[in-house]
């Protein structure tokens, strides 16, 4: 198959040629290629179709309907890959959820199903990690509040099996009654806050143990400016950042809309500048959707009872190239770089998938910048939004 008239997105910069695909691979990338099957590009860009790790299927049940939801609703918002998190109902924290994965994965063909597995059973002791990770499993997921020993223990299955440790921040103590972040909107809104360094100081616990113990860790939701700051002074320290931590703020909860209540939580708009700032300057750095989606009824509540959670792949790649590209924070080739050829380092398929060039396989997605719509879910805090691109195939 030749895909022909393509702005190919590659790492350097942007160039115009012709891809040739064989066998599911990319054999050859040239200004001019003939074959019998052609697709016509039409002057849109063709980039490495995304991957996203951490996505959580509805509700986090994890059942056999729900995870061919996640792979419909990946698929057709350009992720040919997806990494699940491990902490989900129930954990894939043994063999037999693990194999429940695997095989429902294997039904979906059309988009690449892998999974974390949890550090921790349920009953707070080790899970079989060298088990699970020889059985697919591409890391372990933990949360950074746990005992340190236990900490330790992970971090030395991670360098014995070479892959890297994927921790969720937080401090519990800290967070307290707190729902959404402690700033200005909270007081005026009456509800509890919780502080950046529940966050922060956990990061810094988590970065002095990578050292020392030699295992590189991501964060999987890195929402602060001080987290992103600890994790640049550090080698082993990997940010996953949510979009919508660099395109909304914590107005998104005003009027108590729970559609804005997610986790982690929404920071004030000085903040959300200051990481977009730093982002700029982590070539390592990833972007994430967040995608934890919930039940209506779920979010209908309440604010302080409202479940955490957002549909995060919808329009993932348009509102990047909305709010982050056409104003001139990054271009294209540094967004494929965060949202595919690094999250495809971290899970071990560097080589393979996330970039435009020969030998990789053939995940590939047209993108159309000139296409304009209003995106429209009233459980979301982009309802309303104008945006601009589209995925017209993956």
């Amino acid at each position: 198959m030749i895909i022909k008239n393509a702005r190919v997105v590659l790492q350097d910069g942007i160039k115009r040629l012709d891809v040739k695909v064989e066998n599911g691979k990319i054999a050859e990338l040239s200004e001019s290629l003939e074959g019998k099957s052609v697709i016509d590009a039409k002057e849109r860009y063709l980039m490495p179709a995304m991957v996203d790790i951490g996505v959580k299927v509805k509700d986090s049940k994890l059942r056999g309907q729900t995870i061919k939801t996640l792979c419909e609703d990946a698929r057709a918002n350009g992720f040919a890959t997806v990494v699940l998190s491990a902490l989900c109902d129930p954990p894939i924290d043994n063999e037999i959820t693990l194999e429940f994965v695997k095989s429902q994965a294997g039904l979906c063909t059309d988009t690449n199903v892998l999974t974390l597995l949890s550090g921790l059973r349920q009953d707070g002791g080790l899970s079989d990690c060298s088990i699970l990770l020889k059985e697919g499993a591409v890391g372990i997921e933990f949360k950074s509040d746990i005992d340190g020993n236990l900490i330790r223990r992970l971090m030395e299955y991670a360098v014995m099996h070479g892959v890297k440790l994927f921790c969720r921040a937080n401090d519990p103590a800290l967070q307290g009654e707190g729902v959404m972040h402690e700033g200005g909107v909270s007081c005026r809104l009456g509800l509890a806050g919780v502080p950046a360094a529940a966050e922060s100081s956990q990061i810094a616990r988590i970065a002095e143990l990578a050292e020392f113990y030699g295992v590189d860790v991501v964060v999987l939701g890195a929402s602060t400016r001080r987290t992103l700051k600890i994790c640049a002074q550090s080698d082993r320290m990997i940010p996953q950042i949510p979009i919508h931590h660099l395109i909304l703020n914590d107005n998104a909860c005003e009027w108590y809309d729970t559609a804005g209540k997610i986790w982690p939580p929404l920071r004030d708009d000085a903040m959300r500048k200051e990481m977009l700032d730093a982002l700029l300057d982590d070539d390592s750095a990833m972007v994430t959707s967040l995608h934890t989606p919930v039940s209506k009824t779920a979010k209908d509540a309440v604010f302080a009872d409202a479940a955490y959670g957002i549909e995060g792949l919808n329009a993932f790649l348009p509102l990047l190239y909305t709010y982050l590209v056409k104003n001139g924070n990054f271009d294209l080739p540094a967004l494929a770089r965060m949202t595919s050829l690094n999250p495809a380092k971290a899970v071990g398929l560097e080589g393979k998938k996330g970039a435009v060039l020969p030998g990789y396989d053939a995940d590939l997605l047209l993108f159309e910048p000139d296409f304009s719509f209003c995106f429209e879910d009233p459980l979301s805090p982009y309802d309303g939004f104008e945006i601009d691109g589209r995925i017209v195939s993956v």
